[in-house]
């Protein structure tokens, strides 16, 4: 048909819905980094400006804030290390150094540091990880700091006379290690933020920690192939839960207590293919 002219237009559609939530989360960060580093060093200048008024003549004077600013630079460099810790677990850059681990023991270790604390904070601390489970494959250290970030934020948020409570057990053949506290529970809106980079789920607690704790846990957790959530209820306290994988899946049965009461960790060191290893016995 002579004089019909045909026009095409192409059309692209792209979705920057992901663009758009990393843009707000890579605010978000900046803004509670800035936070986080205002608070010390605010309080650090004002303590040398109140030394270099004079009170540095006043040795008990001058002597408690030295002391002051020797805590909020240890303040920030704990938030730096964390920072640093949190960026190379992201990036997969961190190597666990696995091992072969016996549950009661590998808990056992992480209540023994956390002794102290407990007692001071007026809590009751209990632990229920029955022995002859089967071994866990993991990075020992890491783990631990997992349930030390986890028995913290537990501690910060139950008033004293509550308790705490580390229980484990098998599940789907996976390790189910669980932080239970009594403390003032979370709402449900809060939740699925809470393993966020610096999210604090009410201004109460925007003064206490820097908010990593439960990202770093989330990252070591995911990087040894197991999961981790939290159920809870606003004033019923709050249960921590995360997995660890067994060494040979569920083909392996539970142990005879006897022989895992002597809470024998077989640990294999340095790289996880040397032939060579060691025995270590650690008091729970």
């Amino acid at each position: 048909m002579i004089g019909i002219r045909e026009e095409l237009g192409l059309v692209v559609l792209r979705d920057v819905t992901d663009l758009r939530r990393l843009e707000v989360v890579r605010r978000e960060f900046v803004a509670n980094v800035s936070h986080e580093l205002r608070t010390p060093l605010a309080s650090i200048k004002a303590l040398v400006e109140t030394l270099e008024a004079g009170a540095i003549d006043d040795p008990s004077v001058s002597l408690d804030f030295l002391g002051r600013i020797v805590g909020e630079v240890d303040r920030l460099a704990a938030l730096v290390d964390e920072l640093l810790d949190l960026a190379r677990l992201e990036s997969g850059r961190v190597n666990l150094r696995l091992q072969d681990l016996e549950p009661e023991a590998l808990v056992g270790r992480a209540v023994q540091r956390l002794r102290p604390q407990i007692d001071r904070a007026g809590l009751h601390l209990t632990m229920d990880v029955p022995p002859g489970l089967p071994l866990v494959r993991a990075d020992q250290a890491r783990v631990e700091q997992v349930l030390l970030n986890l028995v913290h934020n537990a501690i910060k948020f139950t008033p004293a006379g509550g308790s705490v409570r580390i229980n484990g057990g098998l599940d789907e053949g996976m390790l189910r290690i669980q932080v239970q506290d009594t403390g003032t529970g979370i709402s449900k809106a809060e939740q699925p933020r809470l393993f966020e980079r610096f999210y604090k789920a009410d201004k109460a607690r925007r003064s206490d920690g820097s908010g990593l704790g439960l990202a770093i846990a989330k990252h070591i957790v995911q990087a040894h192939g197991g999961t981790i959530t939290v159920e809870s209820e606003l004033h019923q306290g709050a249960t921590f839960s995360f997995t660890l994988p067994l060494v040979g899946g569920e083909q392996f049965q539970t142990r005879d207590p006897r022989e895992a009461r002597s809470s024998r960790v077989h640990a294999r060191l340095g790289n996880p293919s040397d032939s060579s290893s060691v025995n270590a016995t650690f008091p729970v």
